[in-house]
């Protein structure tokens, strides 16, 4: 069993106070879960993440691996303990492939973001076969970083070398600049009418709000005549709409290469929203460390099952298809031993395919149900 997991008031997307407990999952190239490492609510997945990954290595006997994150998980010490200097082009060392944040980078790198000498325009077709342009560039630096000592206590400087892409999209530029209008104009009815917000109720909006604050009692607007929107802040954030940054020690991969696996991580946001809306993992229903580690080993086992069943059908239907499907095909008692089989669909005419099964007949014998039986097991 792992570690004792306590549960912990933390910072929670729905703004919850109750305790929770968070769950990091690991995913292998093809979308497949390989693990799943929980820890307490108030600490941080930053700092989860590189024991999550050696317990994983040392359990599957892995050896180089590639960890591909966002960029929440982009820091100094994950760059520098994954990968090292990163200096030549030997292998020693495991690699990553991170998001990395525009508007909050230093100085030099949103200068070369916006320079456009060297951005490269390649026409790409997506999934629906239309021709979209793919406007990128890329560069090999020297990053000088500060990163904690082995024990945790000092700051050392040191350089890592790593490959920077960055690319725009115009569907992406659009996207930024529809949220943040969208988030404007909640900052403008607050400071018009701030009795009418409190902390709870302004959230995603005060980033573009001068100098306000909350009663901490309360968490009603403590400022509310001194509040101004911030023009600065809404001007330098519509520079950088549409472009986005990946940072690799992977310096050989051409840009699109990285691009690619890059958007793979879009199979861990899918299982996450599968593991909390199709397998209620949330909220957990009992108490004690050994039961909460069961559920989630319940619900991270079924989603195996799942995405693997995913795999081998072609991932012509979705996981909630999948579900929906198994869980209607289900049989009623006849007589003497014989069963109805009333529900077929198109999903279940996939698995025949892809099985060598024949599960047509709406009326089995028992004999007949269990040699299908061992024959999927």
């Amino acid at each position: 069993m792992e570690r004792t997991v306590k549960r912990k008031k933390g910072p929670s997307k729905e703004h919850r106070k109750d305790p929770i407990i968070q769950i990091g999952l690991l995913m292998d190239s093809n979308g497949i879960p390989m693990a799943f490492h929980t820890f307490s609510g108030n600490e941080s997945e930053k700092t989860n993440m590189l024991p999550a990954i050696q317990r994983v290595k040392k359990d599957y006997e892995i050896g180089r691996i590639i960890v591909i994150a966002d960029r929440g998980l982009n820091t100094s010490d994950n760059t520098s303990i994954l990968s090292g200097p990163n200096a030549s082009d030997e292998k020693n060392n495991d690699g990553y492939i991170y998001g990395q944040s525009i508007r909050g980078a230093d100085t030099e790198f949103k200068r070369w973001v916006l320079e456009q000498d060297g951005y490269i325009t390649t026409m790409e077709k997506n999934k629906d076969g239309e021709e979209i342009p793919f406007k990128h560039k890329s560069r090999l630096y020297a990053k000088e970083i500060t990163k904690n000592d082995s024990n945790g206590v000092r700051r050392l400087k040191m350089t890592i070398y790593q490959k920077q892409l960055v690319y725009y999209s115009e569907k992406y530029a659009k996207k930024q600049k529809y949220e943040r209008e969208k988030a404007v104009a909640k900052a403008m009815d607050l400071v018009k009418n701030p009795a009418n917000y409190t902390k709870a109720t302004s959230q995603g909006c005060t980033a573009y709000i001068n100098h306000i604050s909350f009663s901490k009692d309360t968490g009603e607007i403590a400022n509310g005549k001194e509040l101004s929107i911030n023009e600065e802040k809404i001007a330098e954030e519509a520079l950088y709409d549409g472009y986005y940054s990946i940072v690799t020690s992977e310096k050989e991969l051409s840009d699109k290469e990285i691009r690619d696996i890059y958007k793979g991580l879009w199979e861990i946001e899918e299982s996450f929203k599968i593991i909390k809306s199709e397998f209620k993992t949330r909220p957990v229903f009992v108490s004690t460390e050994d039961h909460i580690q069961a559920h989630f080993l319940i619900c991270f086992v079924t989603l195996v099952i799942m995405r693997v069943l995913e795999q081998l059908i072609g991932k012509c239907h979705s996981v909630r298809q999948i579900r929906d499907s198994l869980v209607n095909y289900s049989c009623s008692y006849l007589d003497q031993n014989y069963y109805l089989f009333d529900y077929r669909d198109d999903v279940i005419l996939t698995m025949e395919k892809a099985f060598g099964l024949d599960l047509s007949k709406k009326i089995m014998p028992l004999s007949e149900i269990k040699r299908i039986s061992r024959y999927t097991g």
